[in-house]
């Protein structure tokens, strides 16, 4: 009777976590958080040598490209960008779930810390270096309550699906300036360069509310249709 109570257990588990994240492919979530992890050897500072992630697809970015776009292309762009976010999101909390023992789908502090640790920081032999150790767990800290909160200033306790399609949305668009550089919005662009992330992920790291906490309430926004 005791295994078939642990074995129902089990399977409630995985349950779970897959009707949470329906579209999640725990090898993408692995290929994304390998690309990122291989754009920074340090906070602020670029890999050279890292490739660029791309989350769309080569029809989407050969309609993107397209001049004279319909009205139904555009929404067929918006639609299969959104898409592509949300898989990749769910993919990317799949793979860190995996890697920390998370059943539910959804991220406690506790588990994007251990990730953190372990897959960002964990190639810098940080564990020797208290000091060091102490100011990355409140950079990972002032990372995850940004996350969770989508840039709100109302802090949240998870990183759930939502949460993480905000970033992933935050993180492949550009800001858009004029000649005069002054600020004139974002524009979509899907491609997530060593120099996009370092400076993504550096905001990030600062606990004041700063264009990485507005990118994540306009990349909410705009996922859930919020105007």
């Amino acid at each position: 009777m005791q295994n078939s109570d642990k074995n129902f257990g089990n399977n409630l588990s995985k349950t779970s976590i897959l009707n949470e994240l329906p579209l999640g492919n725990a090898e993408l979530g692995e290929a994304f958080a390998l690309s990122i992890n291989d754009m920074v050897v340090q906070s602020g500072i670029t890999n050279p040598k890292s490739e660029p992630f791309d989350i769309t697809t080569p029809s989407w970015r050969a309609l993107a490209q397209k001049e004279n776009k319909t009205e139904e292309e555009l929404q067929k762009l918006d639609t299969t960008f959104k898409d592509s976010v949300n898989t990749l999101a769910q993919s990317y909390i799949l793979y860190i779930a995996r890697n920390t023992g998370n059943i539910s789908g959804k991220l406690s502090y506790e588990d994007y810390e251990k990730f953190m640790l372990k897959y960002r920081f964990g190639h810098f032999n940080i564990e020797n270096r208290m000091g060091y150790i102490t100011k990355v767990k409140e950079q990972i800290k002032n990372a995850f309550d940004k996350i969770a909160s989508h840039g709100e200033t109302a802090i949240d306790d998870i990183i759930d699906k939502n949460d993480m399609a905000s970033y992933i949305f935050a993180l492949s668009t550009k800001s858009k300036r004029d000649a005069q550089n002054n600020f004139l919005g974002f524009e979509i662009n899907g491609i997530i360069t060593a120099q996009d992330y370092a400076v993504f992920e550096s905001e990030l790291f600062e606990s004041e509310d700063n264009l990485a906490s507005l990118k994540l309430r306009v990349a909410y926004n705009q996922l859930n249709n919020i105007t």
